[in-house]
This record gives C-alpha cells, sequence and structure tokens, in this order.
C-alpha cells in the first residue's frame, strides 16, 4: 500500500459551500484507496496510526469521498474509517458480484454512506441501489438532454445526484436546472472575468494598503493611515497583534504600535491574509482554502528546496494566485495595480522562475497529475516525502487559520 501523496478535489453544494473532498492517492491511476490485503499487518498498523490523521487534516473536517478498490471494500478496509465522515465511492468498472453486494449492505448497516462512481444508468447496478445514498454522473459522458429521464427514479426516491466534471460556470447553472444537488469540478475557479472591472470601495482600500506594503521603501506612516481611516481594518490588526499565539506581553492599543511589533514580513502576510478575506466575501470559500493552502504549500516547498525565504516570494504567490479568479479581474490589471516583486509578478503570471515552478508543481499536485509532480519535484530536488508532508502542513494551516477566523 505504499503512497506517499493525498490530494484533495472540493465537492460543492448548490451555494458553492464545501460539502466534502474526494480524496486523490498516488497509490494507481484510478486514485483509490491503496489495496490492502488481510496479512498485510504491517500495513493494517500503518492505516490505524497515520492515514486516519492525514484524511482528517485533508478534509478538514468535512465528508471524505473515497474510491475504493474491491478487494478492499470485500475485506472490510472502510471499517477503520469513520462512518459519519466517510462516503465510500464505488466505481463504475467494478464486478457487481454477490460478494460486492454484500460488502455494501455490510457497509450500508454500519452507517457508511455508499455512492455509485461514474453512474452510467446500467441495471446491472440494480443489486446496490438499496444501499445507495448519492449517485455521481459525469456530465462529460452523458449527454445532458437526456438526463432528465435519466435521473427521475432518482429523485423520485429522493436519492442525491452529483454531477462531476463540471467544468465552466454555464455547465454549472445547466446541472442546477437539472436537479443536481452537489457539483465537482473546477467550475469555481473559471468564473466570467470582467475586463477593467471597476472593484468595490471596500477592495479598493484593502488593494491600495496591498500596494502600500510591497513598496521597496514602504511609507510605514502611509500604511498606518489607511488602517487607521477604516474601522475594521484597525480593528482586525489589533487583534491580532494582541493574540496569544503573536503576543504575550503587553496590550497594543496603538496602530502605529502595532505596525513596528509586527514587522515588515509579517505585516505583508497580515495585509494580504486580511485583504484575500475580505474580496472573498461573495465568493466560494474554497477559493480561500485554496489560496491559503497554496501559500503555505509553496512556502514549505521552498523551505525544503533552498532554504528560508528572506521575501515571502512563495507565500505571497500561492496567496495571490488565485486574485484572479476573487476579482473576476484579469490578473495581469491586479499587478499593475499591486506593486509586486518581479519573481511574484513572473511566478503568477507566466509560471516561470524558481517560484513558478513551485507553483506549477503545487497546481499538478492539486490535480493529482502525479507524473508532472514527480518531473517538477526533481528539478526541485524534493522527494516524495517532502512534498506529502508539505502538503499535510498547509492543510493544517489552512484548517486552523480559517477555524480561527470563524470565531471572530
Amino acid at each position: 500500500m505504499a503512497f506517499s501523496y493525498i490530494a484533495r478535489q472540493p465537492i460543492l453544494d448548490r451555494e458553492k459551500n464545501v460539502y466534502g473532498y474526494e480524496l486523490l492517492f498516488r497509490n494507481s491511476q484510478r486514485n483509490e484507496f491503496p489495496d490492502i490485503h488481510p496479512d498485510e499487518a504491517t500495513s493494517k498498523l500503518l492505516l490505524q496510526q497515520h492515514l486516519i490523521g492525514d484524511i482528517r487534516t485533508v478534509c478538514m473536517g468535512k465528508t471524505a469521498f473515497i474510491n475504493f478498490h474491491t478487494n478492499t471494500l470485500l475485506h472490510k478496509f472502510p471499517g477503520f474509517l469513520q462512518s459519519e465522515s466517510v462516503y465510500i465511492e464505488v466505481l463504475e468498472t467494478v464486478d457487481v458480484s454477490r460478494g460486492l453486494v454484500k460488502a455494501c449492505k455490510k457497509a450500508s448497516d454500519l452507517g457508511y454512506k455508499i455512492a455509485l462512481d461514474d453512474h452510467d444508468f446500467n441495471d446491472r447496478w440494480d443489486e446496490l441501489l438499496p444501499f445507495v445514498s448519492l449517485i455521481k454522473v459525469d456530465i462529460q459522458q452523458q449527454p445532458l438532454i437526456t438526463l432528465p429521464a435519466r435521473m427521475k427514479p432518482f429523485r423520485e426516491h429522493n436519492v442525491p445526484m452529483l454531477a462531476e466534471r463540471v467544468e465552466t460556470e454555464e455547465e454549472y447553472q445547466r446541472c442546477c436546472e437539472l436537479g443536481f444537488e452537489y457539483f465537482q469540478g473546477y467550475f469555481f475557479e473559471r468564473p466570467e472575468i470582467v475586463k477593467r472591472k471597476v472593484l468595490a470601495p471596500q477592495q479598493m482600500i484593502l488593494m491600495e494598503l496591498l500596494a502600500a506594503v510591497h513598496q521597496t521603501d514602504i511609507d510605514f506612516q502611509h500604511v498606518a493611515d489607511i488602517i487607521r481611516n477604516d474601522l475594521s481594518l484597525t480593528y482586525s490588526l489589533l487583534k491580532f497583534v494582541n493574540s496569544a499565539a503573536f503576543n504575550k506581553g503587553h496590550e497594543i492599543k496603538d496602530i502605529q504600535h502595532a505596525i513596528a511589533f509586527v514587522g515588515e514580513k509579517e505585516l505583508k502576510k497580515y495585509v494580504a491574509l486580511v485583504a484575500l478575506a475580505n474580496v472573498a466575501k461573495d465568493q466560494p470559500e474554497e477559493l480561500v482554502a485554496k489560496s491559503l493552502t497554496r501559500a503555505h504549500f509553496m512556502a514549505e516547498l521552498e523551505r525544503l528546496s533552498v532554504g528560508e525565504s528572506v521575501d515571502n516570494a512563495s507565500f505571497m504567490t500561492g496567496l495571490l494566485s488565485l486574485l484572479d479568479v476573487l476579482l473576476r479581474t484579469p490578473m495581469s490589471d491586479i499587478l499593475e495595480r499591486l506593486p509586486m516583486s518581479k519573481t511574484i509578478n513572473a511566478a503568477i503570471l507566466t509560471r516561470t522562475g524558481r517560484v513558478g515552478y513551485l507553483l506549477r508543481l503545487v497546481e499538478a499536485y492539486e490535480h493529482g497529475d502525479w507524473k508532472r509532480v514527480e518531473a517538477l519535484a526533481r528539478k526541485m530536488y524534493l522527494t516524495e516525502l517532502d512534498i506529502g508532508q508539505c502538503f499535510l502542513s498547509a492543510s493544517h494551516f489552512c484548517e486552523s487559520l480559517m477555524a480561527s477566523t470563524q470565531q471572530h
């Protein structure tokens, strides 16, 4: 069951909130849960001690959708995972044998939810339907015009439907009209981009602040004035510098003192995080999670590859790499307003340079493109273990940060 990578793809509901994540394992082309045999005591131990914790971390408390190999299902290995947090995905390639039906019934009796993956509406699945809680349909394989009639029996029995490989906003809207409850694909990363879009006043303030902290010679008085003139920014910065994690000394009540206290490097991080959280208010939460994960993932990879960054270039690149999607504005227009370093500009616009290669690696990892990950990793002198551990660290960082944000 040797594998080093676990990636994830979000599953969203009709409001584009994250319902769960399909996990992508490196061990096979199908991204299945490792094929485990009952006599592998070492594998069993590893599964208990490490994999369960990794899955919880990667899914950030959401439901995990996992493709199980037939042998693994037959040997009841899903039993290691908490039933309330897992969807067992039965692949369209499996043989619907008596043993598989029995295994699915057993899993269902234990409280596990079962999904039929890439469902083709063939009657060979009829024996499994009593135990199925979700039907996944690849809309690139099934003509949309045929779906209303095919979906009708499931809708009549209140079985939720999930649309897979939804790649555009138009496809998402059409699937909503057809009655799909859940959606999987990269449509939420590809909204309509508006050329020279006029930003809202709060967004303009945040862009001005981002620009101010990335000047070659920062005018800290100007930065303080921008923050001081916005009540929410003032409150946010003071809360940040007085948090238990950051400040174990005296309470700081003045903006100028707060800026001096955090220092230039942490100030840039703080401003970027606040800007991201605010511009993303009307966007899917997953875009914020993805940006935060990318930022930490890239910073950790850079640390292992070339040492600790002095300019935050990798962190900032990851954090800002989806800003065009969040603002629905061309990235070239955004970077015209933000005086980022040449390193960050090249990485975001053309994926070139050392940081650009790290961004390519992270994007390949997100898509479960393991061959590309390995090719890029070799150029960066990174191992599988390095990358897998960095992703888990990034997932934990993102979960902690988003949880703390939601508490305030």
